[in-house]
């Protein structure tokens, strides 16, 4: 089974939020994975970062993001994508 990893634009996010509040709080939510698909919240401290993504048979989405620990990773940019990361 062949997986996307599913994005917005900075562009789409922006046109999204448009006329929100702007203090109203902001969290992500995504499918836990169990058998009742728990939609679980994800708080956001605010901080962005330019991350490496690449495929992973750990991951539920079947993406990870690329860290300085992962031992297994070799710099290969046809493996890789660079995505801004919401933390």
């Amino acid at each position: 089974m062949s997986r996307t990893l599913r994005t917005i634009t900075v562009a789409r996010l922006q046109e999204i939020l448009e006329g929100e509040k702007p203090d109203a709080l902001v969290i992500f939510s995504t499918d836990y994975g169990d058998y009742s698909h728990t939609p679980q919240a994800l708080p956001l401290r605010g901080d962005t970062e330019e991350v490496k993504v690449q495929k992973s048979a750990y991951s539920n989405s079947g993406y990870s993001v690329v860290t300085e620990e992962d031992e297994d990773f070799e710099e290969d940019d046809s493996q890789t994508t660079t995505y801004l990361l919401l933390k």
